[in-house]
């Protein structure tokens, strides 16, 4: 039997390891009138992680999947999840609502391109059946561009069948998200991803999970992609994402269904206008959110020689909006 001094310190280990697999995040809620604090609790099972030291940087072994997740980047991952559904879709075709299994995920299948070369899935819904149902009619839709920056750069610099997986890894991996917020890859446009969602009843739940999906591409590329370029010799991905809603009509064009319409028009002018790692929205996505989800963005101060697009209800100025940037930077990276 051991000793009560043994027992003791047993306890005091077990006791410290369960004390290393938990931490706070502190979070605040806003009302119309009132701010509440609350603390919440992150309790890691103990089966499945492992509080590691890995190069010198303190973080958690994902046994499981054997995936090294450094701390500032695991409460990254919490805070995320707490404040967005952040959805991704695994590889049996389901929708999961967790970020940390999408990253993993998107980390395997880049891997898996890398070294087999490209194939896309077939849960990456395709928008041709939903154009072909709805052809010659006038939708309100939500337009989403998402486009690499500075590719002209990389071209330059990077061999053609280089630069051409690069481009294909990004858009299956966007292809993948698009599909998991209940959306359709319209099309490929050079190094832009261009997808729409059909607004539906509730034209705020329907803003509010494509501007998710936007942030869910961002978090995608730069915990997931960007990593496994990293370790392949390939330069990292920055991207830009712009969003707006607004009547479309569903034409044929040729033997292509695509949209037409001033949305899609004024969505590619508001990507241009993007930065790297911004998510720009147009007035009509912002007026539709909810007051909480409003307080994410910022009006985007421009020159009018630079912007002067107007409504094309009203006539009036039309402003846009930036979700406001988080500066963390953590990587996961598999071992």
């Amino acid at each position: 039997m051991p000793s009560k001094s043994n027992r003791v310190e047993g306890r005091r280990r077990r006791g410290e390891e369960k004390e290393g697999l938990e931490f706070t995040l502190e979070k605040v809620m806003r009302g119309s009138n009132r701010e509440d604090k609350f603390e919440l609790i992150i309790k890691l099972d103990p089966k499945r992680y492992e509080r590691k030291t890995i190069d010198g940087e303190v973080g958690y072994l994902d046994t499981h999947t054997n995936t090294f997740i450094p701390e500032d980047a695991l409460k990254l991952i919490f805070d995320e999840m707490i404040k967005q559904p952040i959805q991704g879709v695994g590889n049996d075709g389901k929708s999961r609502k967790d970020l940390y299994s999408s990253i993993v995920e998107s980390q395997a299948r880049v891997k898996k391109m890398l070294k087999d070369g490209l194939r896309f899935d077939s849960v990456i819904t395709p928008s041709e059946k939903y154009l072909a149902s709805h052809i010659n009619m006038k939708l309100d839709v939500i337009v989403l561009y998402a486009d690499i920056v500075d590719s002209t750069a990389m071209s330059m610099s990077l061999p053609a069948d280089r630069l051409a997986n690069l481009i294909k890894i990004f858009m299956q991996e966007m292809s993948y998200i698009i599909a998991a917020y209940h959306g359709y890859v319209l099309k490929y446009a050079g190094d832009c991803v261009i997808a729409f969602f059909p607004v539906g009843r509730d034209a705020g739940e329907a803003c509010a999970r494509v501007v998710n999906c936007a942030r869910a591409m961002l978090n995608i590329t730069r915990y997931a992609i960007n990593q496994v370029l990293k370790e392949y010799g390939y330069p990292e991905l920055k991207i830009k994402i712009g969003i707006d809603l607004g009547e479309n009509q569903i034409v044929r064009l040729g033997g292509t269904l695509d949209l037409l319409g001033y949305t899609m028009s004024i969505t590619a002018k508001i990507v241009e206008l993007a930065k790297p790692w911004q998510i720009v929205i147009g007035k009509w996505v912002y007026d539709a959110l909810a007051e909480e989800f409003k307080r994410s963005f910022k009006e985007l101060r421009l020159r009018r020689d630079i912007w002067n697009y107007r409504d094309s209800r009203e006539g009036k100025y039309y402003n846009l909006y930036t979700l406001k940037e988080r500066k963390l930077e953590p990587r996961i990276r598999l071992i």
